[in-house]
């Protein structure tokens, strides 16, 4: 068990204590419900309304219940959405991945904090993970592991900005497993040797043993970060992108339905393939314009379950139709 929550408000309204039940005491709605006397539908609501982060949102208390619907909307697009964490963007910003982070690590100081917090955490790489890490408040938990779960971008970590292991293990006092090998090798056989060695079968184990996988969401375009540090070459993620590649996830190209594509990469990938992706707690971080396609393919395939967002590529994700609804949180 991790340690026991410091500095959690004593909860004074009805939201307040469902949502203290919910995260910290572990309780399911039906729980709540009996607890406070009130309905399914109504324990849903009030839980629905603490999903939007407590921060300054543009157009006040119009807004906030904005991003309520906004929520609710997306859940209902898309089946497999089971919650979504909105955070705001005030009028001129730009970059959302700040607010993103910021976002993501209150949740998780949350979920850490509750009764029902994970033994074994999953997480990919990237910018979004990178900045959430850091905005994580120090606290103790040395029974939490957290492990890798893919291989790494570059032959060394300090070649790469966002490598998250080393701070999560400072953050949190917890153990840390990094993936002791690159995301692709050379050849499909070269994997099959790999995954059979001791230390990185350990790393694999632990990633498929996870309550919970946190992941980034990328672009399969010039900008994907893979392409960046030179783990692909361009004429590589070109032909991938010829095949209709939408998102990335976990380092393996996804087309606009979420389905996998077939190539000659995916052979040589050290990652977790799809399969492995069904009926697990999978939280994806992205925001901004170039992300709104990579999203909408992964909610449509279902790759993830959670999602934590802004609310400028949430309201993006909507048809055009019912965009106009949330003008007011476009700032």
């Amino acid at each position: 068990m991790t340690s026991p929550p410091h500095h959690l408000r004593r909860p004074d309204t009805p939201e307040s204590r469902a949502r203290w039940l919910h995260e910290v005491g572990g309780l399911s709605v039906a729980e709540i419900g009996w607890r406070l006397g009130l309905s399914a539908e109504r324990v849903r609501a009030l839980l629905d309304e603490g999903a939007v982060e407590p921060v300054t949102i543009p157009g006040g208390a119009a807004g906030a219940r904005l991003m309520r619907q906004l929520s609710r909307r997306l859940r209902e697009m898309y089946p497999a959405l089971r919650a979504v964490h909105l955070a705001p963007l005030g009028p001129g910003v730009q970059d959302p991945v700040p607010a993103i982070a910021s976002a993501a690590a209150r949740w998780l100081t949350r979920l850490v904090q509750s009764r029902a917090a994970p033994q074994v955490v999953g997480l990919s790489h990237g910018r979004s993970l990178a900045a959430m890490v850091r905005q994580l408040p120090e606290m103790r938990a040395p029974d939490l592991c957290f492990v890798s779960l893919l291989g790494e971008l570059t032959l060394s970590h300090t070649a790469y900005p966002h490598v998250v292991m080393n701070y999560l293990a400072q953050r949190f006092g917890a153990q840390a497993f990094p993936f002791p090998a690159t995301l692709y090798v050379e050849t499909p056989e070269e994997r099959a040797e790999l995954t059979r060695l001791p230390v990185v079968r350990k790393v694999t184990d632990l990633a498929r043993a996870a309550d919970i996988w946190i992941v980034g969401i990328g672009r399969a375009t010039a900008q994907n970060q893979l392409l960046g540090t030179g783990m692909i070459l361009p004429g590589c993620l070109a032909k991938i992108t010829n095949q209709g590649a939408q998102c990335e996830i976990l380092g393996r190209f996804f087309d606009g339905e979420g389905n996998e594509l077939d190539t000659p990469l995916a052979a040589r990938t050290l990652s977790p393939p799809k399969d492995l992706f069904a009926g697990r707690r999978i939280v994806g971080l992205a925001g901004g314009p170039d992300k709104v396609a990579p999203v909408h393919a992964a909610l449509r395939g279902g790759l993830i379950q959670e999602l934590v967002t802004d609310s400028r590529t949430a309201v993006a994700l909507l048809d055009a139709a019912e965009q106009a609804d949330y003008a007011l949180l476009l700032g």
